[in-house]
């Protein structure tokens, strides 16, 4: 198997892009400082793959998140591709790598005013499963060179900055702590942040305003989706098929019935 055997293969699964990039030689990176990186621990691996699962986000009006249940998706897509993998003899570990900092180095992609990372015919609304490869019998993965260059888009365009209901994208760039994800993996949420969060489990105001996006169509959530997130059910605490959709370890003490009720305190009632 080589890299367009890989790429063939990741695409059957759902993966819209694969990169094979170099592993990381650094320790932690500015961007990403909750990675830490030994460079000694996989002296096997040659190549970092970089899966790209590409999504559209549902209406304006819904509050239904659509990353969270394209990240649970998309996992699961890449634990089905690593078996395939294993099974064809291929030496790999299914790690978090530190991306923004690879996509960077290697001209994958550009970090936009948000931190998000944005990939040409794609923008930002991308979710990346990572792994490493290693050599084997039969199998020579590696790197490809990539050129995308900054496009100097966010020097001028203030759309995020200008509609983040948090207030965390300034002068001074994307400050983490004053955005409400930053909260998301928390049990409960500061007041603030519930007063102003439209979607479960976080917001994607920034993204809906970016021009980067802006080819990407809205799609309207299947009905098995908007009855699983059904504002009276969950506030009733029948979370069990949302958990379901955009995976228990985000969802777990009560987040999203606690969510729920904090949009009906809020007066809005039933499906918007």
């Amino acid at each position: 198997m080589n890299n367009e055997e890989l790429k063939r293969l990741a695409a059957a699964h759902g993966f819209a892009e694969a990169y094979f990039l170099p592993p990381p030689d650094f320790a932690r990176h500015e961007d990403e400082p909750h990675i830490v990186w030994n460079t000694e621990e996989h002296p096997w691996a040659r190549v970092s793959l970089l899966l790209v699962w590409s999504y559209a986000p549902y209406p304006a009006d819904s509050r239904i998140p659509s990353y969270y249940i394209n990240s649970n998706s998309s996992y699961h897509a890449c634990v089905a591709l690593a078996r395939e993998l294993e099974a064809a003899g291929v030496r790999l570990k299914r790690c978090e790598l530190p991306v923004k900092a690879l996509v960077q180095r290697y001209g994958v992609g550009v970090i936009g005013r948000n931190s998000l990372i944005a990939l040409p015919g794609f923008g930002t609304r991308v979710v990346f499963q990572t792994m490493l490869l290693g050599k084997a019998d039969g199998h020579g993965f590696s790197p490809e060179e990539y050129h995308v260059k900054e496009d100097g888009l966010c020097a001028v365009c203030r759309a995020c900055e200008n509609a983040c209901p948090a207030h965390a994208i300034g002068e001074a760039g994307y400050e983490v702590e004053k955005c409400m994800r930053y909260y998301m993996d928390g049990a409960d949420y500061p007041e603030w942040v519930y007063s102003v969060q439209r979607t479960h489990m976080g917001c994607e105001v920034c993204q809906a305003v970016c021009p980067r996006n802006a080819h990407i169509v809205p799609v309207e959530p299947p009905e098995e989706i908007k009855a699983a997130f059904d504002i009276n059910a969950l506030a009733e605490g029948r979370t069990k098929p949302a958990r379901l959709l955009v995976g228990k370890n985000f969802t777990g003490n009560g987040k999203l019935q606690k969510e729920a009720l904090h949009f009906l305190m809020r007066g809005e009632e039933g499906e918007r």
